[in-house]
């Protein structure tokens, strides 16, 4: 799915979402308040979730485009994501993060990579069809195995513990952002309850409903 398809339908779950809360708070403050404003205090209650969420979900949108351009990390939002390896070598996935494949400088090493390991510049690893591979990026170097045990003897002095590729990029996605999507997090929980602040205090304090 790309980019802006993703978005449509994260926009579209979060309107729902935002319509099932508005329901339950304008209910609860209809039945919870003085008589005094109560109107402009229901329309507020059903407005904020609206401007909540959407303030919450761009914000923290744009800081993690930000950051994914800072960092050299794909934020994850469509068919394809990639993180950093070392220099300019990079792992990507396209639509499945089951399996993955190596590019370095904007060429495909490797594909179909179920499990991996990252020993400073040597990649090791194991593909969908069970074959294994040890890949140097200094050397542009690419080293197939028929099984584990040969990789293993061929590498005797590396300790070799593969994981799974989901996992991987998971730990070396959070390494590159460290505490960049926190702090984006935060500022967007922020802007979210700033919004609907001002949201509720224009409502309430300024209309009159009769």
């Amino acid at each position: 799915m790309g980019v802006g398809f993703v978005i449509f339908l994260h926009l579209i779950v979060i309107f729902i979402l935002s319509v099932i809360i508005s329901i339950v708070v304008g209910l609860l403050t209809f039945h919870l308040s003085k008589k005094e404003k109560r109107k402009q205090k229901v329309f507020a209650a059903i407005l904020s979730p609206f401007f909540g969420l959407y303030t919450l979900y761009f914000v923290g949108l744009l800081g993690s485009i930000v950051v994914s351009e800072i960092k050299n990390v794909d934020i994850g939002i469509g068919d394809s994501f990639y993180v950093p390896l070392i220099d300019n070598c990079e792992l990507r996935f396209i639509d499945s993060p089951d399996y993955a494949y190596i590019e370095n400088n904007g060429q495909q090493i490797i594909h179909d990579i179920s499990k991996i390991q990252q020993i400073d510049y040597q990649i090791f690893g194991k593909t969908k069809d069970d074959g294994y591979f040890s890949y140097d990026i200094q050397k542009n170097e690419l080293i197939k195995f028929k099984d584990e045990n040969e990789l293993t003897v061929d590498e005797s002095n590396e300790k070799l513990e593969l994981i799974n590729i989901s996992e991987f990029y998971s730990d070396k996605k959070s390494e590159a952002t460290g505490f960049s999507l926190i702090i984006v997090g935060v500022i967007s929980l922020i802007a979210s309850v700033t919004i609907v602040y001002m949201l509720i205090k224009l409502i309430v304090g300024y209309l009159n409903f009769r």
